[in-house]
């Protein structure tokens, strides 16, 4: 199997090579600049150059001070052997999403595994991500590998995971609304160590507990500072964002009822996603079962453009393993809906956010301007939907008698237990 998805890989990069005969060209073709890695280059190797104990963060630097403690053996290496070590951890995890991951999505069907490695290798997040050197594919590689690890029960590794994808970015702490959901609150005890040690232990030894929160409190400022551009930026695939492009001059000239009711829209998306994550979390569904912490990794991982400002193109990696594990879901029926949902969700999902869907327009500026990746989310998300709500209504049980069973279970345990007081 491996050696299979290794080779649809390979094929998937010899396709893209007879589009863009040279790196370059795809690194051109994908988004502005011509430079491979540019924000590697640019922001991550200047901030951990040297001493993290002295220095203000780099212009461009939105990230967490952990990020730079995680980063700085890589510092220590000229820009030359730095960039190569960074592509390695790129590439490896890449690797990882591409026939681990989508194994774990699609476990009983081989040929779709073996398609989604092809997928992810030609996915235009992935690519956009590896244009600039980016943390989401490793983010996409810790948090997704998490999830992997707690359902094999491996909950110290899936912790941790969670503690380092969180140390990157911040955002992606968000995951462990999936275990609240699912009740596992020693886990979540025992994550929330694991992002302490990241998040403020770490960068204290490394950097010296002063310098450590002068580094956080500048990069939080910059970031703040920048969020009003991000919502003008053609890149932005914020969910009111992109619906401001749809008026002539975008975010500026949009009328601020719409942009109220696109905000209220986003609000309303994510509370309906965080009530599929409890069903998801919750129900006793052989179907939804049989993939329920996958399902629940990508519920919450769709949730991102809706409340995240700063959601660009590559933080859409989750895309291949989402529509991967949605057509593995809907293969197994032998239903005229679940064809539906394939060819009208799954399918143009694929193409959306695959190069296709790049090659179909006038170029990068027009693909990320149409809000292309926001669109293949929506629609992953409605497919997940689809199939947690049709898998609980047909063979799961009452969620609200479950929880009423469980309260009485638990009223009457503890009256056993003051009569034998």
């Amino acid at each position: 199997m491996l050696l299979a998805q290794l080779a649809a890989a390979l094929a998937g990069v010899l396709l893209l090579r007879l589009k863009w005969g040279a790196v370059r060209d795809a690194v051109t073709a994908i988004d502005h600049g011509d430079v491979l890695f540019a924000d590697f280059v640019n922001h991550y190797y200047p901030m951990v150059h040297g001493s993290l104990r002295q220095g203000a963060p780099p212009g461009g630097f939105f990230y967490p001070a952990a990020f730079a403690a995680l980063l700085a053996p890589i510092g220590q290496l000229p820009l030359g052997g730095a960039t190569i070590a960074w592509a390695i951890v790129e590439l490896g995890c890449l690797a990882w999403a591409a026939t681990r991951l989508v194994r774990e999505a699609a476990p009983d069907r081989p040929l779709l595994a073996v398609l989604g490695a092809a997928l992810t290798v030609t996915s235009v997040p992935v690519l956009h991500n590896l244009k600039w050197g980016q943390v989401s594919i490793v983010i996409l590689a810790a948090a997704a590998g998490a999830f992997v690890a707690h359902a094999r029960h491996k909950r110290a590794l899936a912790a941790g995971l969670l503690g380092i994808a969180a140390g990157i970015k911040g955002y992606p702490i968000v995951f462990v609304a999936w275990f609240v959901a699912k009740g596992d609150y020693r886990f979540v005890l025992r994550t929330g160590v694991a992002c302490a040690v990241t998040l403020v232990l770490l960068p204290a030894l490394v950097m010296g507990p002063s310098h450590a929160l002068f580094v956080q409190r500048v990069s939080t400022g910059s970031m703040l500072g920048a969020a009003d551009g991000v919502l003008r930026d053609f890149n932005s695939q914020y969910a009111p964002a992109v619906l401001s492009r749809f008026y002539a001059g975008g975010w500026d000239a949009a009328p601020p009822e719409a942009l109220a009711w696109a905000k209220l829209g986003s609000l309303a998306a994510v509370g309906a996603v965080a009530l599929l994550v409890v069903v998801a979390a919750r129900s006793s569904s052989p179907r939804i079962a049989a993939r329920r912490d996958l399902l629940g990794f990508v519920l919450i991982a769709c949730t991102v453009p809706f409340w995240l400002r700063t959601s660009w193109s590559h933080y859409f990696v989750h895309l291949p393993v989402a529509q991967v594990l949605l057509a593995s879901a809907f293969a197994r029926e032998a239903r005229p809906r679940a064809a539906l949902a394939l060819a009208l969700l799954v399918a143009p999902s694929v193409y959306l956010s695959s190069v296709l869907g790049l090659f179909a327009t006038a170029g990068w500026w027009y693909y990320a301007n149409a809000g292309s990746l926001f669109f293949a989310n929506a629609l992953v998300l409605l497919a997940c939907a689809a199939f947690v709500v049709d898998a609980h209504v047909r063979e799961g049980a009452s969620l609200v008698s479950a929880a009423v069973a469980s309260a009485r279970a638990w009223t009457s345990d503890r009256r056993r237990g003051r009569a034998r007081a």
